[in-house]
């Protein structure tokens, strides 16, 4: 069956871009959910100093649930010539591959636990659901798929690994604005460039977003229950010991992808791809 043409977002960057900012707009259109949460659970939400002054953020489960919407909006916009990409086949598949990487940078989450101190349990788990379906829904779910949904080419796919691992990497920048120490900010972007070059690989290679939403969150769940960056919303105001751990882990996850979308693996992702998208034939 041969799929449908959707104008602006047949161009393969620029919708990637475009459905970035749609994501964006439904994560924070369920911040609203999250700022009546904050009404009635004490440390729900978080209080930054930055230049332009004193904001008070609330970002969790709410963000979580519009950033789900998004997915589903997308999946439905694209229905029938998509197929379901929250159902869990290859999650098993997906978690192993990222395994390596995931238990040293729960290493580096629990050295940073014992020395910096703990927070909340409940909050962490809370707040951890944001970047969890958030961020993969802006930077891989929705722009990857639509990427494979028209390239044609093996070679191509490269193109959208680098651009979403190295996009999502230097996104972490913005963390400077509300008040991140520079130089931890700066290496934090080059640690989530080896994080997103991961989750983007598995996430090319078995299209199943609960794998890639999950490691995310359970990432991000262990280093909100810091004390630090649960005070702060992760926002990083140093490096210690367990970050250094997780720097390496990142590099781990990065040597990991690079074999995950090497040249003999592009076939099986471009023969995943185009079952997902129901196209013609196979290139």
């Amino acid at each position: 069956m041969k799929t449908r043409s959707h104008k602006i977002l047949d161009h393969p960057i620029l919708g990637y871009f475009i459905l970035f900012v749609f994501a964006i707009i439904f994560m924070n259109l369920g911040t609203t959910i999250d700022h009546m949460i904050a009404r009635f659970i004490p440390g729900y939400s978080t209080e930054l100093v930055t230049p332009a002054g004193t904001t008070t953020t609330a970002i969790g489960i709410g963000a979580a649930i519009g950033s789900l919407v998004a997915i589903l909006i997308y999946m439905l916009w694209f229905k029938p010539d998509f197929q379901d990409i929250l159902s869990g086949k290859g999650f098993v598949k997906a978690l192993l591959m990222m395994l390596p990487a995931l238990l040293i940078h729960y290493v580096g989450s629990a050295v940073s636990m014992i020395t910096l101190g703990t927070s909340s349990v409940f909050l962490a788990l809370l707040k951890a659901t944001a970047p969890g379906f958030g961020e993969e829904a802006m930077f891989r779910i929705l722009g990857v798929s639509n990427y494979m949904r028209t390239t044609k080419s093996e070679k191509k796919i490269m193109t959208i690994f680098w651009l979403s691992s190295i996009f999502f990497g230097l996104f972490h920048l913005t963390n400077i604005l509300s008040g991140a120490d520079i130089a931890a900010a700066l290496v934090q972007a080059v640690y989530a460039i080896g994080i997103g070059m991961i989750l983007g690989a598995v996430y090319l290679r078995t299209a199943n977003a609960w794998a890639v939403i999950l490691a995310h969150m359970s990432l991000d769940f262990l280093e909100f229950c810091r004390g630090d960056l649960g005070s702060t919303g992760g926002i990083m105001t140093g490096m210690g010991i367990g970050d250094w751990i997780t720097v390496a882990a990142a590099i781990v996850a990065a040597v990991l992808a690079l074999r995950l979308v090497s040249k003999d693996n592009r076939p099986a992702i471009m023969e995943l791809w185009n079952k997902k998208w129901n196209k013609e034939e196979s290139v």
